[in-house]
């Protein structure tokens, strides 16, 4: 039997003793564990590039992890990118991984799908499977959090559209004030 490798995303905040036992739990333990906790930015964070706090809250998460089963498993981790996807692919680099384990209440519905790519099975944790979400939220979600091609291009399209109408509004409010002025 070869030593089983399993990568664990923690998508929010899981508590570690649950992470743990949950391992323990395995029928058939892994040799390696390496804990992937993305980074959760904030759609305020993510316009104003201040996603330092962010990275190091996501530093801790894994090592509070890697902590909690450093007796069971060669264990390490790393804070992630903020696309869970993105985080898997990059951790998948440099850790052979024979599975993923996904963790924490607020994973995506939709995340199990785009994992599927990387071609390995897939758990999770009781809880971690978020509740299915509108096409349109999803999209808004996506292109708030900044992983969406076209978010600068509708950020740009969306504050000139809110520009337009202010300096419209404005404008007629002007009018209004020199139409009374003039009738007086």
């Amino acid at each position: 039997m070869t030593p089983r490798n399993l990568l664990v995303l923690l998508v929010g905040d899981e508590s570690p003793r649950r992470l743990r036992d949950a391992i323990a739990a395995r029928a058939e333990p892994p040799a390696r564990v390496h804990v992937v906790a993305p980074t959760l930015v904030g759609p305020l964070d993510w316009l104003a590039t201040a996603e330092d706090d962010a990275h190091r809250q996501a530093e801790v998460r894994a090592f509070d992890a890697e902590w909690s089963l450093a007796d069971q498993a060669d264990v390490d981790g790393e804070a992630g990118d903020a696309d869970p996807v993105q985080a898997v692919e990059d951790a998948l680099h440099h850790f052979p991984a024979d599975e993923i384990l996904i963790a924490g209440g607020t994973a995506d519905p939709d995340l199990e799908v785009a994992l599927r790519r990387f071609g390995l099975p897939m758990t999770h944790l009781d809880g971690a499977r978020g509740r299915r979400h509108s096409r349109a939220y999803r999209a808004l979600r996506e292109l708030a959090a900044g992983r969406n091609n076209s978010t600068p291009f509708v950020l740009f399209i969306g504050v000139n559209t809110a520009l337009l109408l202010l300096g419209l509004a404005l404008s007629l409010l002007a009018l209004l004030i020199l139409w009374l002025i003039g009738s007086l």
